[in-house]
């Protein structure tokens, strides 16, 4: 055999392989791929059904916050009211020695 027709054979031959590995490796990033889209759907889907059952959220807020208003005052109250018995737990806990 002419050595020039060898070597032509062996590099179609190699740039076959070379294409079924080529083309092996884009079926598999294909199907990983596909299980991506498949993943980013359902995360796309979720996001659509908390939208969907938030929406009312914002017409109810205003209402939600005017509530909430006494019970901030309450809470300043109820801090005062723990800031003076911890000051008087303090004391007592002098006089007792146990600090």
């Amino acid at each position: 055999m002419n050595t020039v027709l060898l070597l032509t054979i062996l590099s179609v031959a190699v740039a076959a392989v070379l294409l079924i590995a080529l083309g092996i490796g884009l079926f598999y990033i294909a199907q990983a791929l596909e299980g991506i889209a498949s993943s980013l759907n359902k995360v796309a889907y979720g996001v659509r059904a908390i939208e969907t059952e938030t929406s009312p959220l914002p017409d109810c807020i205003n209402g939600i916050n005017g509530s909430l208003a006494p019970v901030v005052g309450g809470f300043g109250v109820v801090g005062t009211e723990l800031t003076s018995a911890d000051r008087h737990l303090g004391s007592l806990a002098g006089i007792l020695g146990v600090k």
